[in-house]
This record gives structure tokens, sequence and C-alpha cells, in this order.
């Protein structure tokens, strides 16, 4: 077997490697499970965070607000470290009831009404930069830049905390570890601790109702 030929074949593997990583990825964000009586339901509708929680959220805002979200025993969390918010998914808040992050489909402008469509809400300000992340959000939203499965840096592509940490690049947001599975240490990657333990971020809301 030539080289060009090996070469050939490892690329189609890593391809497809990808592709079936990704695919596992956004079917397991989709997945809850209920631990007693045991159920499993694809794609639920019932949140905790409610009407009246959403509307004092949004009077809360202000554009340049790193907001995390949080999902109560959805498959993926068990997988993904969440650190001491339990937060999974982060996004920046633009103004306008626009919030960008990046999903499996790639960076995205969503509405923050479905945004908050979760079980736990923190909204993080920080002391600076705002303008620049405003505008670099805006710019990912509209190239829908590609999310990152490989959860590797300067990929040219951002899973969801790295971008929200993109669009921050002056407030010395620091890559972390924290376990899976209670045991398991995590790749060092941006978390959602990334942002709240870092001073450079004040708090303005947490919603965690059990």
């Amino acid at each position: 077997m030539n080289t060009e030929t090996t070469a050939s074949r490892f690329k189609f593997f890593t391809r497809a490697y990808y592709k079936v990583k990704r695919w596992l990825l956004t079917i397991f964000g989709d997945i809850k499970i209920f631990r007693w009586p045991f159920f499993v339901v694809y794609h639920p509708t019932s949140f905790k965070v409610k009407g009246k929680d959403t509307r004092e959220i949004m009077s809360l805002l202000q554009p340049g607000d790193v907001v995390m979200r949080a999902y109560i025993n959805y498959l993926d969390g068990y997988f993904i470290p969440t650190g001491s918010t339990r937060c999974s998914h982060s996004g920046v808040f633009i103004g306008d009831n626009t919030i960008v992050h990046s999903i499996a489909e790639g960076s995205i402008s969503d509405d923050i009404i479905d945004f908050c469509r979760a079980d736990r809400i923190v909204i993080l300000r920080p002391v600076s930069g705002q303008e620049w992340a405003i505008e670099h959000a805006r710019k990912c939203a509209a190239n829908n830049v590609e999310y990152d499965f490989d959860f590797q840096p300067d990929s040219g592509r951002y899973y969801c905390h790295e971008f929200s940490a993109s669009c921050y690049p002056g407030l010395d947001i620091k890559p972390l570890s924290r376990n899976v599975f209670w045991f398991f240490p995590s790749p060092v990657v941006f978390l959602a601790d990334s942002f709240y333990i870092n001073k450079n971020f004040q708090l303005i809301y947490e919603f965690k109702k059990s």
C-alpha cells in the first residue's frame, strides 16, 4: 500500500469518525432521562424556567452579557463537564432580544426567549469589551461558523463555551478541567466555570430551581 493510498484512507476514516461523533452529540443533546420511574424522552418541551422567570431575565439583560443555561437529566449532561453552575451551554446577548451561540448547526442568532427554554439560567456581565464582543458575535452568526466537535483550540471552529470566550479575548478566560461521572477529569477546555469564577465577570442573575 503506497503512502498516498494510506493518507487517503486515513482522511476518509477521520471524516467518517467526525461525522459519527457530530451525529451522536447532536442526538444526545435532545434526550432526557427520568430516573424514577425510568423512562426516556426525545426533545422534551417542559422546562423549569417559566414565563415570569424569562420576563425577569429579559429585564436584566444588557448587550454583551454572557448567558449560560443548563438542562437537568439530559443525556449529554453526563458526558459534558459542567462544574459548579451545572451549565453546559453559553452564548452572548447582543441586544434586540437576540443571543448568538454555537450549536451543532454552527454559530447562530436566536431569540432570547427560545434560549431561555431551559432548567437553569445564569447571566454574567463582563467588566469591558462588550462592543467588540457584539461585533464578533454578529460576524460569527452571519458566517455560520462551524461547530468544533473535536474541541480543539484555534481550529477556525467553535464549541459553545469556546465561542463565548472568543468574544472576550482580553478578559483572561482560561480553559479548565472538571470531573465527568464524578471521578474522571475532562480535557482542559473552556467551560461554564471559565466565566463563573473569573473576576472579570459579575454575576447578575442565577436561576437554579431544583
